[in-house]
């Protein structure tokens, strides 16, 4: 039977919704701020912190990349940290996109022959442990926004719970049970029994405390990135504010479910600023500033990497993800 042309267009239509949400937020942001005065904002730059926050741009990257290493140690591969640091890049130009993190899972599936549900308990025990450093880093800069430090423990325990309930087959299967009363979740539900049994394989290994650690170091060199990008356009900002400035921004951009947080995580940083007392201007070129040192430098690396290691790992597509 023929498909309809709107029913075969709808899903492409659907995953593209995200996205244009993203670029209006974005358009309404460049508007409200009017163009010529973003403008002069961006030209208050110092190139002489370029260097800089390229650098500590690309040390972040790096150290992600040697900590998923250290993740995947218990599935025991075959191939070094370099390869793996390679293959992070690889996924990074695609993180942005519906795909998100799960992109270096697949490059890492093709090459490896691994399970796929293994490699992504990886990135997703990874991905979680990582805003709790940011969070502990929050908590001295949010005295400045009254009621902040309390909606930041709150924040902190919404991730110890998620991470209870991934971690503890009881209160999985507790949650689950009221869960799959959505029809969405209940079509995924064995995927999610397989994603938590390989989380729990990951997580309650001794060997995963050590990477653990990692990712506080990760978290205080993406602050001092944003904290010196700051800086760069003549704003004095204390380094406790910008942490707390950073991460609920980071924060923010995660729950909101749009394509690497564009929007929600510019727009909400901003605000932030202009409450610290930032010129809105200012406030929105440092948004933006902070997206492009954190984002370009890592997905040109990426581009670069993905198509010099796609033959030699024999690598079929950067995206992967079937439709379901």
């Amino acid at each position: 039977m023929r498909v309809p042309a709107n029913a075969r267009h709808f899903p492409s239509l659907r995953r593209l919704l995200p996205a244009l949400i993203s670029l209006a937020i974005l358009a309404l942001i460049v508007e409200y701020v009017h163009p010529s005065e973003l403008g002069s904002a961006l030209s208050r730059f110092h190139l002489a912190y370029l260097p800089l926050v390229l650098l500590l741009s690309l040390a972040y990257y790096l150290l992600k990349g040697y900590q998923w290493h250290l993740f995947l140690k218990p599935l025991k591969l075959d191939h070094g940290a370099v390869e793996t640091i390679l293959i992070y890049f690889a996924g990074q130009p695609t993180a942005i996109l519906p795909l998100g993190e799960l992109s270096r899972a697949f490059i890492l599936r093709q090459h490896a022959k691994v399970s796929l549900g293994e490699v992504s308990a990886t990135v997703v025990v990874q991905e979680l442990l990582y805003p709790i450093g940011l969070i502990a880093a929050a908590l001295p800069g949010a005295g400045q926004f009254p009621g902040a430090q309390a909606a930041v423990i709150v924040a902190l325990l919404g991730i110890i719970a998620i991470s209870i309930i991934l971690l503890w087959p009881r209160a999985f299967t507790f949650v689950m049970r009221f869960a799959v009363r959505v029809p969405l979740i209940r079509r995924y539900s064995a995927d999610l029994m397989s994603l938590h049994r390989d989380v729990i394989f990951i997580a309650r290994r001794p060997a995963t405390l050590g990477p653990a650690l990692l990712g506080p170091v990760a978290a205080l060199i993406a602050i001092a990135m944003f904290y010196f990008t700051i800086r760069s356009v003549g704003v004095e900002v204390g380094i406790y504010q910008a942490a707390f400035v950073y991460a609920v921004a980071h924060l923010a951009g995660g729950v909101s479910l749009l394509p690497g947080g564009i929007g929600a995580y510019e727009g909400s940083m901003t605000l932030l600023l202009v409450a610290l007392g930032v010129a809105t201007p200012v406030a929105a070129a440092i948004a933006i500033l902070n997206r492009a040192f954190d984002r370009l430098l890592v997905t040109a690396v990426g581009t670069i990497v993905y198509f010099a290691i796609r033959s030699p790992l024999n690598l079929r597509g950067i995206t992967l993800l079937p439709d379901q």
